[in-house]
């Protein structure tokens, strides 16, 4: 699902500012917003604008007036200190921009606000980007989960959930596995029809685009990162039928200022889920299906009770991959040990972004 939400929300609580006496903080859902003193109380409607918001120019004007000094730059919401505290988003009195306020409204359509898009990454490191046609993609090649904001939804996890906690890599997501084949081109079709049609087909890519080896025309990639990533580590024979590998790939150029310690021309795979015959692992089985198949996963940092203030302590701090190269982690991602889904959030997983990477440009929380 996806959490990008303009929306009519109750203040948590107000906290006082201790380096400015005309500031206050103020949250909402798990959210610090600075805000200027005795701007709302506890229990207040606002209107809650997350980072990574791109305002249209007349909202921008309307919010902080036609003579401000403030602007944002190129209309963005985003991670910002304000002396000395984290500020995350924009809270605004509703009736400000005249809207009566109903709590829970999404106003994200009405008010003309995009969700910021980070810029893709050098073509260089992904190799040639022929998207596959629609009509050839496999549909049983399932798609990550999408994961939401811990704190958009502080309440999901309770101090009773026994959970792991992961570093969240920041570089390009990476799927792969054997699944059911499908007739999706005239080719299929007549192998099928002679009795020459395989039951699995190998498939690998990013989270948005497929492809395979068998295909030689101009919709596939012909070397790339992907491709790379499979014949590195030998995923197409450690991969059964029905098993796909979902996981991180990192290394120059794959993402700006996150090398990992990798030379030019190096990556590595990191893995963090495992779905066989369309079911999700439980953490400890996952892990002992990388052991069995030497495949590498993502750092476990913390696994035990759940509790908010670890996850806010492990959500900082340098990688563990790297942490002499890597002094600011992207962040972490809870899950619980045995798979579980929410009844409004749909699987149980959610992530928590670091604010200091948060504050260096281009970084967003919809990477």
């Amino acid at each position: 699902m996806s959490d990008f939400r303009v929306e009519i929300c109750r203040i948590e609580e107000v906290i006082p500012h201790n380096n400015a006496d005309r500031l206050e903080i103020v949250q909402v859902k798990g959210w610090n917003c600075v805000v200027s003193k005795n701007s709302f109380s506890e229990g207040d409607l606002c209107l809650y604008i997350p980072i990574d918001s791109i305002l249209p120019e007349e909202l921008e004007k309307k919010i902080f007036g036609e003579d401000s000094k403030i602007r944002l730059d190129k209309h963005r919401v985003r991670t910002i200190k304000l002396r000395g505290v984290i500020s995350q988003g924009l809270v605004i009195e509703p009736g400000k921009i005249g809207i009566c306020a109903k709590e829970g409204q999404d106003l994200t359509s009405y008010l003309g606000i995009l969700k910021y898009e980070p810029p893709e990454a050098l073509p260089s490191a992904y190799g040639t980007c022929n998207k596959i046609k629609k009509r050839y993609i496999n549909s049983n090649f399932h798609k990550y989960t999408d994961i939401s904001n811990i704190k958009n939804y502080p309440k999901v996890f309770e101090n009773s959930d026994w959970v792991s906690i992961t570093e969240k890599i920041h570089g390009s997501s990476f799927r792969v596995g054997w699944v059911k084949n499908e007739t999706n081109t005239i080719w299929k079709k007549i192998k099928k029809l002679f009795g020459f049609f395989s039951e699995y087909e190998y498939v690998f890519g990013s989270r948005n685009v497929q492809l395979s080896y068998k295909n030689k025309n101009k919709y596939y990639y012909d070397s790339n990162v992907y491709a790379k990533t499979s014949i590195d580590y030998d995923l197409k024979n450690k991969l059964k039928n029905g098993e796909i590998l979902y996981g991180e790939i990192i290394g120059p150029g794959i993402q700006k200022r996150y090398g990992y310690g990798c030379k030019a021309g190096e990556t590595k795979f990191y893995a963090y889920d495992v779905m066989i015959d369309d079911k999700w692992l439980d953490v400890e089985e996952f892990k002992s299906f990388c052991e069995e198949r030497q495949i590498p996963r993502v750092p476990e940092i913390y696994s035990g009770f759940f509790a908010m203030d670890l996850v806010k302590e492990f959500t900082e701090g340098a990688s563990i991959i790297d942490p002499i190269g890597q002094p600011i982690r992207e962040g972490c991602v809870v899950k619980p040990i045995e798979e579980k889904s929410n009844s409004y959030i749909g699987r149980k997983v959610l992530k928590s972004i670091s604010s200091e990477y948060l504050l260096l440009k281009n970084n967003s929380d919809f990477h």
